[in-house]
């Protein structure tokens, strides 16, 4: 009998830190992907700044505004950049698979920042030729004087970037729905593998499916599946 009950409480404990390495993993996944999130949402905010400037320089606006919104976008860049190098360094000794999803975010982050640069060396161009233009009239001309600080793009470069914005945006919401169905997996296979009371694993199972939804809500189609056999589970 001592034996036995010697026996019984090793088990016990042993799943008690089972449960709780799981848990601090779950914990830990969840701050990852809150974090992996926020980022992608500053790289779609400064994709919706550079958009709203491109349209701005297509209708006319100011050069001083023009410079003070670009700074302020290159800036955003900047602090984003520093976001996912403390991520990447973070998660060196975090067990998942989130290289993936960050070398996404990285080339997110890299395409906006290429087609900043393309906005500014065309806008440059532009005033350039402006420049040039306003030396063969006389000084006296305010009108040309005026359009010298006038930006204007042509509709077709609109269009080109355009299109390479809708890419970064796919490209962002596809990667979001990959890293929460690999959350799910990863939940249900922790269910199975487990010796969780069936409260427990029932309640592991229902997170599943709350990141299997999260994950079919941006596209992950093959979720579906996931979520069917999971709800019959837990009716």
């Amino acid at each position: 009998m001592i034996l036995l009950g010697s026996c019984d409480k090793k088990e016990k404990e042993q799943l008690k830190a089972q449960v709780d390495s799981l848990k601090t993993e779950l914990q830990t996944s969840q701050q990852t992907a809150a974090q992996l999130s926020e980022i992608g949402t500053l790289i779609d905010s400064i994709d919706a700044s550079r958009q709203l400037l491109r349209t701005d320089v297509v209708e006319g606006t100011s050069y001083t505004d023009y410079k003070s919104r670009l700074q302020s976008i290159n800036n955003h860049i900047k602090d984003t950049q520093t976001k996912i190098a403390q991520l990447e360094k973070s998660l060196k000794s975090v067990k998942g698979g989130y290289a993936t999803t960050i070398k996404r975010l990285k080339a997110d982050l890299e395409l906006s920042t290429q087609q900043i640069a393309a906005l500014q060396s065309e806008v440059d161009r532009m005033r350039s030729e402006n420049t040039s233009l306003a030396k063969t009239v006389t000084e006296k001309d305010s009108i040309l004087t005026t359009k010298l600080e006038t930006i204007k793009m042509k509709e077709q470069d609109v269009a080109n970037l355009e299109a390479r914005v809708e890419e970064v945006n796919a490209a962002s919401k596809a990667s979001q729905a990959d890293l929460y169905f690999a959350q799910a997996q990863a939940l249900e296979t922790a269910a199975d593998r487990t010796k969780f009371a069936p409260k427990k694993k029932k309640e592991t199972r229902r997170e599943a499916l709350e990141l299997y939804k999260l994950s079919l809500s941006l596209g992950k189609s093959e979720a579906q599946a996931r979520i069917d056999e999971l709800e019959k589970e837990l009716s």
